[in-house]
């Protein structure tokens, strides 16, 4: 569902009058669970699964799409949170395969490419809405797991090649390169090179 909100908000930012998208967007600001006020836990499923970001990036789209800051900001304080749990000493260390519930011990594998491309699309939206320098660190840091910044200090894809890795291990990396591992160090590393020439 929050693949399908976020199709129909970039419907909505070309034709704006879209009935469908819009129906699609509004139902899906309906469905949004309300903040549980748990500080410690704030997502609003008992565990993170796969490709987590992209709860909160809809929540961000929807917000903006319907002029609902108050949605948005909901969207955004999940962002933070979840960027902060997936950092573990100054990179990340995102959600493994098997997901992360409250408690779970850091670092956890296999991370898969497509939890990093989630996190950097999710920043780079946040960044459109907000100007706190933390979405493109988050940016930057979704690239530098790519390039070795990770638990395993792995790089994660083949520059002869152009392909990502499909998962980093603790012991190393697998060295598939899968298209969803390969699409989503592609679009990480054009988030990258949008905001470098964004700050030139």
């Amino acid at each position: 569902m929050a693949y399908a909100a976020l199709g129909a908000v970039e419907v909505l930012t070309v034709h704006p009058d879209h009935r469908a998208a819009r129906k699609l967007v509004t139902d899906y600001a309906v469905s949004i669970a309300k903040p549980n006020g748990n500080p410690d836990w704030p997502w609003p499923e008992p565990r993170l699964r796969y490709a987590n970001a992209v709860l909160a990036e809809a929540i961000i789209g929807v917000g903006v799409a319907l002029e609902a800051p108050k949605l948005w900001q909901q969207g955004l304080d999940l962002l933070a949170w979840l960027v902060d749990i997936e950092t573990l000493n100054g990179h990340l260390s995102p959600t493994p395969v098997a997901g992360r519930g409250p408690g779970d011990p850091q670092p956890a594998f296999d991370q898969q490419p497509i939890e990093v491309a989630a996190l950097a699309d999710a920043c780079a939206r946040a960044a459109a809405v907000d100007a706190a320098a933390q979405w493109n660190d988050g940016v930057r840091n979704a690239v530098s797991w790519f390039t070795g910044a990770n638990d395993a200090g792995q790089l994660m894809w083949d520059p002869a090649t152009g392909g990502g890795y499909d998962g980093l291990l603790a012991d190393g990396v697998n060295l598939n390169q899968g298209a969803e591992s390969t699409l989503a160090m592609i679009s990480t590393m054009q988030h990258g090179r949008r905001i470098s020439l964004l700050q030139r």
